[in-house]
């Protein structure tokens, strides 16, 4: 997914489902900026943030408490950056998640990161960078550790 091939929403008409798809427990961040492949399932206390584009594939599992994010705002804050009232000062970036991939309890996905096919995160990462397919990654920040 291309950053310029996305059109994003304004951020001030994004929502926040909370419960509705997955478990009484999961947040959406703009649901309709979502791709979700078949047979996804997500865990209890999960954020699923879709307002720079999220793409999730075929046959992902993700584990209770993962974070998985389109969106940053670190910039804003670190150099005391103007507060846009429609939103254009957060940075967005769209993030994938291959087909056939496992993302272990509590981790959490950068914006702008794509997870590749055949992957397994452990728990408690930070993924940070791009994870190539065929791979088990794990850490803060998230490493390759071995290959599939």
């Amino acid at each position: 997914m291309d950053q310029n091939s996305i059109i994003l929403p304004d951020w001030m008409s994004l929502k926040n489902e909370i419960g509705k798809q997955f478990n009484d427990f999961c947040i959406l961040r703009g649901k309709e900026y979502i791709t979700l492949g078949e047979d996804v399932w997500v865990g209890y206390f999960c954020l699923l943030d879709g307002s720079g584009g999220l793409e999730i594939g075929n046959k992902v599992s993700i584990s209770s408490g993962v974070h998985i994010y389109t969106h940053d705002s670190s910039y804003f804050r670190a150099y005391d950056l103007q507060k846009s009232p429609t939103g254009d000062h957060i940075m967005r970036k769209p993030t994938k998640i291959g087909n056939n991939t496992q993302i272990g309890a509590n981790s959490v996905v950068l914006a702008g990161v794509a997870i590749g096919d055949n992957v397994v995160i452990g728990a408690c990462s930070l993924v940070n960078k791009d994870i190539p397919s065929n791979s088990v990654a794990v850490g803060n920040p998230c490493k390759v550790v071995k290959s599939l």
